[in-house]
């Protein structure tokens, strides 16, 4: 039954996506690092955004942070930094560059073979040119795998997610995305999603394909030598 629901969801997000009068994409490395046994994690992603299907930049991110995990309750509670190049759509080009500080907690749970994880983001930004802005952002992310109990190596899965943008000052509302695709787990550690995303703003809808790495990096992990 939730299979059948995630490929319905899929096939109206194409359809709606496809029927934007805009389509841009976006590209993302998402690197996870785990220190041995540490519960202070390290993470970062690196992201590149086009307003259309091939060319016009966006914006470009680099958004590092350190990362508490506990593993009883399966949260965790990160702080981080991010440094944004934005450019308006179509020419001439002007560049607007942001820092931002922002922290995440994360609480993870599932139902069956589904993965569930809620995302509560702060967001103090600090934009070229403007008063500086606090934001609030909600995300629930959802991975379905198919045929195994579990998302690993050589696993085909079905991600979809959404995520709410909350302005404290001004509109309250500033944005919606609404994504669902397909992922691939390659190895225990390394795999791919490729889905469209559909981002409803007050400005008007725009429609994104995007395609992302996801890398799980273990460091500092012993290996048994034989005595």
């Amino acid at each position: 039954m939730i299979k059948h629901l995630a490929f319905l969801l899929i096939v109206f997000s194409a359809l709606f996506s496809f029927g934007q009068s805009k389509m841009g994409n976006w590209q993302a490395y998402i690197l996870n690092t785990k220190f041995g046994e540490s519960p202070v994690r390290f993470q970062m992603d690196i992201q590149h955004r086009d307003h259309n299907l091939i060319g016009d930049l966006d914006q470009t991110i680099f958004r590092p942070g350190i990362q508490y995990f506990h593993a009883q309750s399966k949260s965790s509670y990160l702080m981080g930094y991010a440094f944004f190049v934005f450019q308006n759509e179509g020419n001439p080009n002007v560049t607007v560059t942001e820092n931002r500080i922002f922290q995440d907690i994360d609480l993870r749970h599932s139902i069956g073979r589904v993965g569930i994880r809620h995302r509560y983001r702060f967001e103090e930004r600090f934009v070229e040119a403007q008063p500086f802005a606090f934001r609030l952002r909600y995300a629930i992310f959802i991975n379905i795998p198919i045929k195994h109990k579990s998302i690993v190596a050589k696993t085909l899965y079905i991600p979809i997610w959404n995520e709410v943008f909350i302005n404290a000052k001004g509109t309250p509302f500033d944005r919606n995305w609404l994504y669902a695709g397909l992922g691939y787990r390659i190895t225990d550690s390394f795999g791919v999603q490729l889905g469209l995303m559909d981002q409803f703003r007050v400005t008007g809808p725009k429609a994104q394909i995007v395609l992302s790495l996801h890398h799980d990096l273990s460091l500092g992990v012993k290996t048994p030598t034989n005595q």
